[in-house]
């Protein structure tokens, strides 16, 4: 807490009397950050059911208004993007028990609508099928949003930065978009998925 404090320019005592706990710190923190991009994404689908009108979305638009308020916070803020790169993969890779709790009250709702519009879109998936098929797209998403994509095995790093480095932000979404839908529309429950 001390050097959360210190770096902010603020007292423990100051941020002990506004938060009460290193935990609820991190959860105002994870909120002021993930708030938002989760309140984009839901408006997109929103905005997309209404204009559907009661009929299930295409499969590309269902990721597409998933994925692209990451990108367009990317390109809004890409120095205060690259410092939580490190924040976002460890949250989804590696995360304590109270991170894990908090990890689902912050992206619970947001998963449980987007779930929701996938199964739709894809009635012939259980919904096992569609949550693993889900998982795996956040799994895509934090990989590309951690800085993994420049990093290939067994390529040196410069090779990996030079092709990495011609990939605008759009392209990289199209691709991705593209990789998921694919693997959705794969997702198949005779491989150990319980129905």
């Amino acid at each position: 807490m001390r050097a959360v404090t210190h770096a902010a320019g603020a007292s423990v005592s100051a941020a002990n009397y506004h938060f009460g706990s290193k935990e609820a710190l991190l959860r105002e923190t994870l909120l002021r950050r993930v708030g938002p991009l989760n309140e984009r994404r839901v408006a997109r689908l929103d905005a997309l059911e209404a204009e559907a009108n009661g009929r299930p979305l295409e499969l590309e638009t269902i990721i597409e208004a998933f994925l692209r308020p990451v990108f367009e916070e990317h390109a809004a803020s890409v120095d205060a993007t690259a410092r939580f790169r490190q924040v976002a993969a460890r949250i989804y890779s590696d995360p304590p028990e109270v991170v894990s709790a908090m990890k689902r009250e912050l992206f619970g709702p947001v998963a449980t609508r987007f779930i929701a519009a996938l199964a739709a879109a894809l009635p012939e998936k259980s919904r096992q099928e569609i949550e693993l098929g889900f998982q795996l797209t956040v799994g895509v998403m934090v990989h590309v949003i951690s800085g993994h994509l420049v990093t290939v095995p067994g390529q040196e790093e410069s090779e990996c930065e030079c092709w990495a480095a011609r990939l605008s932000d759009e392209s990289v979404l199209q691709q991705m978009i593209a990789y998921v839908v694919a693997g959705l529309r794969a997702v198949s429950g005779s491989g150990g998925v319980a129905r």
